[in-house]
């Protein structure tokens, strides 16, 4: 088990050393260019900053006690819960360079529909991990409504295609879109569906006393006020780009929450 436990620390660890690799060269070339942006609004960029540490720490922290478990397995809440942190973590990395090049007017609309699209591919990715614990609440309601307790492995066989489907639609759309505007549109419907969804699921497996090793009523409300984040996010940033601080703020506050859901066992587990 320890082998096991060193070849996936070891994993864990090249991916993160690649990602890193990828964004040093990313800012290397067109930190330059942006310099002036990025440090025009220093209180911004301290508050990305501090976010990507606090991430960072959820996700170093969950992954920690994944591999202090005796056995250890990918579809684990632990590692996923860490991984939902650890993308998190870089998609706010991403965000530094992201953000500069939309307030700085120095790109033109084809290589800054290409950042939205890429930033969109993020957002899919990093929604799979908590996805797929989330569709737990689907076996619970097919065996509460049909009387029968289905498989595991034919419950896996459905979650697979859920996944499949919502994947290749969401990139589907995000590849084929033709403008700024029509994915400005489709982004928030798919976070208010997504996090609606994921909401939904784990307040009905907190309902039901299925999750055991997280508080899914925290987790529920957590993406709920994901929701309101969002809208006030859009909001304020419409209003001023550099209000985006006050976003961060919020979002900090609102992923603190997701963490004490996730290392929080609900009452019926204790």
């Amino acid at each position: 088990m320890e082998g096991k436990k060193k070849k996936f620390l070891y994993r864990i660890l090249a991916v993160n050393l690649a990602l890193l690799a990828v964004f040093v060269l990313l800012f290397s070339f067109y930190g330059p260019i942006l310099a002036t942006t990025i440090f025009e609004n220093e209180i911004g960029l301290i508050a990305i900053i501090t976010r990507i540490l606090i991430l960072g720490f959820m996700s170093f922290f969950l992954y920690r006690k994944w591999l202090r478990q005796e056995a250890i397995y990918i579809s684990d809440a632990y590692f996923l819960f860490a991984s939902f942190f650890g993308i998190f973590t870089w998609a706010k990395v991403y965000d530094l360079i992201y953000n500069p090049a939309i307030i700085s007017g120095l790109f033109d609309t084809g290589f800054i529909l290409l950042l939205v699209k890429i930033r969109f591919f993020i957002i899919i990715a990093n929604l799979m991990p908590i996805l797929y614990i989330g569709l737990d609440a689907v076996l619970v309601y097919i065996n509460m409504t049909t009387n029968k307790d289905m498989k595991k492995k034919q419950f896996a066989k459905v979650r697979l295609r859920v996944i499949l489907i919502f994947v290749l639609i969401t990139i589907s759309v995000i590849v084929l879109a033709p403008t700024l505007g029509f994915l400005n549109l489709f982004s928030p419907l798919i976070t208010i569906v997504s996090f609606v969804s994921i909401a939904f699921m784990f307040l009905f497996m907190y309902k039901n006393k299925r999750l055991s090793q997280a508080n899914g009523l925290i987790i529920g409300i957590a993406f709920i006020c994901s929701i309101a984040s969002s809208l006030i996010r859009t909001i304020l940033i419409s209003t001023n780009i550099y209000y985006s601080i006050i976003a961060e703020i919020i979002d900090i506050g609102v992923n603190l929450l997701m963490f004490i859901g996730f290392i929080t066992k609900p009452k019926y587990a204790r």
